[in-house]
């Protein structure tokens, strides 16, 4: 017996198998499970599961709009029951919710195995079990809170019995008992279940043998059984049409029916690359029903009659009322679809042993590429609420009101909005619009802004909704929106503002005198005003002698250090362009901040700056006005309940390490990080942090740096708050590859404090970031410029070739000259790049273009041996320069002065300035 054959059959063979097959499914299934955000029909789970028992058995839903609706949900009770008994113990967050359709999914590879190990065809058994655990469509519904799982399951422990039932001449009673409660179990899962028993129905009578006919009396039975649940199922049929359903010819059932039970919903059906795998998946089903039905015909009518008869009821039904959708209408006959293509297979590798298995592993490989898709999308494939509610969770304050367009969102909403500003949710009827807008005309005198939530499809974007949007467009000004897209519906934030804009400054107000352009002129700031931990502050404006749509305010709280805490940016009257105010007279914004978790307390400035959307608007030669230093208490959370990373052994937690950037990480570059800090004594004992790098067993110190937060130190933190300190932290320009950031404490004397650390080797360092540093790109061709260069700087860097564009300029317009630098070595210290216009090396520049190459966004510590380097200079003409020749001159210097210029034969150039050309100036 050849050795494979010997293990299949052994019993810890069979059991290592299957166990593989599990693991692997459920790791599958687990992946990213709480990542999409919970959509519309699984908030309508969360509320059953919320509800009190006798609302989630009868199905009742309270959809909390302005006025109250009363509906119910139609699907039956007994998933809900068991998500509600799930929710009890486990919460129901959402990993939580997903769980159960976790279970069920990965239970039905063990369940189809067993199917057709009970048949006795171990080699399709195995199939199924393959292409169960890879299933796209499985692992898509695996990942829902929702019933569909659950009954895929039940329909597959119904055929696993089923399937069985031909090879004993008579039924044992707990076999029949069994089949009659799958039923029950379907009927009371899902409504269309009532299709797959009729089609059980009616293949049982058409049985010769008796024990067969009696499965026609036990679905009977089965039927009798959901008496309760008739009403409803007449109400469903014969109720008006319903959103997205459609009739759908025979033929399209079909086609999705083979296809989407093989392949899921994120397989690209109409690439021509997967016709092929398509067809495949079709011709094994098509071989299975063959040779069943060929080899034992009972079994392979069953399994017809299980997989063509709902399509063919739902289709006549359609003709009633249309109740299909997509294919998770279809569910139930998804294990049939993969019992069918598993003994296709199956025979296929009997026959033709290598056609079989290259079918096989290309199905395989057709599920896998599904799964990938289904992963790596962008968006999800449906509603994505969450990303709105949260955000203006954040940024709303409780004078604001929130409007949400969509009264099926009611559990969502209560889900996932936790703000301050009150939440009304309204449906888009007309009589809901009304009474909304005289809400709003009742409550406008107090409220500051109107956020205004609306679902649109791909194809209605332009349509936020009727009588609401009229009294916005009319009464407020419209200030921004945000986007938060996916390929089911796109939902877009609008926001309003409604507070009066002529009011006077108060007597408190700060003069300004900024000059934005000849555009506006900012004449007095008041504020700020701190409240829901948001900085307000309210800024005067008077209208210049020009206008521009595309002005832009940019602000930033800043520390004694210049350092931002917070920034923000928003237009500058979008709807009440500066063309329309009132002449001589100032018109109020308010500008805000949110207060970031952890700012210590301290004294700030407020630094404001104005720019159109493409380049920075001149301020009277000031890149930006600071207003005069204010105090602040700080902001710390009450309701932050992350328990700490670490602690260290007396009084400081560790709460978070944050980098502020994501990757890709690239040496030489400072890394900002944010950490947050918790003390539980005051002062702590801790005063300054030290930084390494783990790579292996190699451990490099990055440097040291106090313990401060801003401009408080660590001897003044008092216990209780949140503190936040950010920081720069240098790393080296020849870090490489994959390793750990490790955090070490000192006390005043210079004493190391160990942590708390679990593991002994983590109390003096512990590790709390892990990077991948990567190398940095690099070029190795020459840059085809039109001039030679040639001058070497400090044996670094040489100037391979150069371009100035024009040759000719007039005053206050600019010159570009654009250089290719090749490296000879990796220079040893930072350097900066100057251009000079002037008539001599020994004079004083009349222009200059210095800075870093590449704006300092590649430092020049991390350039390679050999590799070209581009770089590009502006030379702003003077507008009170004369007109004349003039000569750019070209360098390099640091910290300790310029870098020596050699030519190619070895002299130095005078002033180590290398001559370029020239460039005309003139009218």
């Amino acid at each position: 017996m050849p050795r494979v054959e010997r293990w299949r059959r052994r019993p810890i063979g069979r059991l290592i198998g299957l166990g593989l097959c599990l693991a692997l499914a459920f790791g599958l299934r687990l992946h990213r499970l709480d990542g999409p955000a919970l959509w519309n029909d699984e908030g309508l789970s969360l509320y059953r599961a919320r509800a009190p028992w006798g609302d989630a058995l009868r199905g009742r839903i309270v959809l909390q709009g302005i006025r109250p609706v009363e509906t119910i949900d139609n699907h039956p009770a007994l998933y809900f029951i068991l998500l509600k008994v799930w929710v009890g113990v486990a919460g129901d967050g959402g990993f939580a919710l997903r769980f159960p359709s976790v279970f069920a999914s990965v239970l039905l590879v063990p369940v189809l195995w067993v199917s057709w190990r009970r048949a006795g065809d171990a080699i399709a058994a195995w199939t199924v079990a393959a292409l169960a655990f890879l299933s796209p469509l499985y692992l898509w519904y695996g990942q829902e809170a929702r019933m569909y799982t659950w009954l895929a399951l039940e329909g597959a422990g119904l055929f696993c019995i089923l399937l069985s039932l031909h090879r004993r001449p008579r039924s044992r009673l707990h076999t029949l008992l069994a089949v009659v409660g799958l039923m029950l179990a379907m009927l009371f899962t899902h409504y269309t279940a009532i299709l797959l028993l009729l089609s059980i129905w009616a293949w049982a009578l058409l049985q010769p043998s008796r024990d067969l006919r009696r499965i026609a009396g036990l679905a009977l039975l089965a039927l009798i059984g959901v008496i309760p649940l008739w009403p409803f199922f007449r109400e469903r049929l014969l109720s008006g049409p319903e959103r997205d359903y459609r009739f759908v010819p025979l033929e399209v059932l079909l086609v999705d029916g083979v296809r989407a039970s093989g392949f899921g919903t994120s397989f690209p059906y109409d690439h021509p690359a997967t016709w092929p795998v398509q067809w495949l998946w079709a011709g094994a089903m098509a071989l299975g029903a063959w040779r069943t039905v060929r080899r034992t015909p009972p079994v392979g009518l069953l399994l017809l009659f299980s997989f063509f008869g709902p399509m063919v009821l739902l289709y006549g039904l359609s003709h009633i009322k249309p109740l299909y959708q997509n294919i998770r209408h279809l569910f139930l006959i998804t294990p049939i679809a993969y019992l069918l293509a598993s003994a296709g297979l199956a025979a296929l590798i009997r026959s033709r042993p290598r056609i079989g298995v290259v079918g096989v592993g290309a199905i395989l490989a057709g599920m896998l590429w599904s799964d990938g898709r289904y992963f790596s999308s962008p968006y999800p494939l449906k509603d994505e609420w969450r990303g709105a509610l949260a955000w203006v969770s954040q940024q709303a304050t409780s004078k604001d009101l929130v409007i949400l367009q969509d009264l099926t969102l009611t559990p969502l909403a209560g889900y996932y909005y936790h703000g301050r500003a009150l939440l009304l949710l309204t449906s888009r009827e007309g009589g809901e619009q009304e009474e909304l807008v005289r809400i709003l005309e009742a409550r406008a005198p107090q409220a500051e802004r109107v956020w205004l939530l609306v679902g649109l499809s791909q194809e209605a974007l332009s349509r936020p909704d009727q009588a609401v949007f009229r009294w916005l467009s009319a009464r407020g000004r419209y200030l921004q929106q945000e986007v938060f897209p996916s390929r089911n519906t796109w939902v877009r934030a609008l926001v309003y503002d409604l507070y009066a804009t002529d009011l006077p400054p108060s007597p408190s107000a700060t003069p300004v005198d900024l000059r934005v352009g000849p555009y506006l002129r900012l004449r007095w700031i008041e504020g700020p005003e701190v409240e829901d931990f948001i900085l307000r502050w309210w800024f005067f404006w008077e209208r210049g002698s020009a206008s521009s749509p595309n002005l832009w305010l940019r602000v930033r709280l800043i520390d004694g250090a210049g350092f931002p805490w917070a920034e923000a940016a928003q237009p500058i009257w979008p709807a009440y362009p500066p063309d329309r105010w009132p002449e001589g007279r100032t018109v109020r914004q308010q500008v805000r901040l949110r207060s970031p978790l952890g700012l210590p307390p301290g004294t700030y400035r407020l630094r404001v700056e104005a720019f159109d959307l493409d380049r920075q608007v001149p301020l009277d030669g000031a890149p930006a006005w600071e207003s005069p230093p204010f105090a602040l208490r700080g902001y710390s959370d009450p309701q932050y309940a992350r328990p700490p990373l670490v602690r260290s052994q007396g009084d400081l937690q560790l709460l978070a390490v944050e980098p502020e950037v994501g990757p890709p990480y690239f040496p030489g570059l400072g890394l900002p990080i944010r950490l947050l800090w918790r003390v539980e004594a005051s002062p702590p004992s801790a005063r300054s942090i030290a930084w390494f790098w783990q790579q292996g067993t190699a451990r490099r110190r990055l440097g040291q740096m106090a313990l401060v937060a801003s401009t408080l130190p660590a001897v003044e933190w008092q216990a209780g708050p949140i503190i936040a300190q950010r920081l720069i932290l240098p790393i080296p320009p020849d870090l490489r590859g994959r390793g750990q950031l490790r955090l070490a404490l000192y006390d005043e004397a210079g004493r190391e404090i160990p942590w708390e650390a679990r593991w002994p080797f983590y109390r003096q360092r512990y590790p709390v970031l892990t990077l991948d540093f990567a190398s940095w790109p690099t070029r190795r061709r020459p840059i085809p410029l039109a001039l030679r260069g040639g001058a070497c700087f400090a044996g670094w860097v040489c100037l391979d070739r150069y371009e100035i564009h024009p040759g000719r300029a007039a005053p206050g317009q600019a010159v570009e000259v654009r250089f290719s630098w090749r490296a000879r070595r990796r220079p040893e210290r930072p350097g900066i790049v100057f251009v000079h216009l002037g008539l001599r090396p020994d004079q004083a520049p009349l222009a200059t273009g210095d800075g870093p190459p590449q704006g300092g966004r590649r430092p020049v510590t991390t350039w390679e041996s050999g590799e070209y380097v581009e770089d590009i200079h502006i030379l702003p003409i003077p507008s009170e320069l004369a007109p004349g020749r003039y000569r750019i001159f070209v360098g390099w210097y640091s910290e300790e002065g310029r870098w020596p210029a050699a030519d190619p034969s070895g002299g130095r150039y005078p002033m180590d300035a290398v001559p370029l050309g020239e460039v005309e100036v003139g009218p």
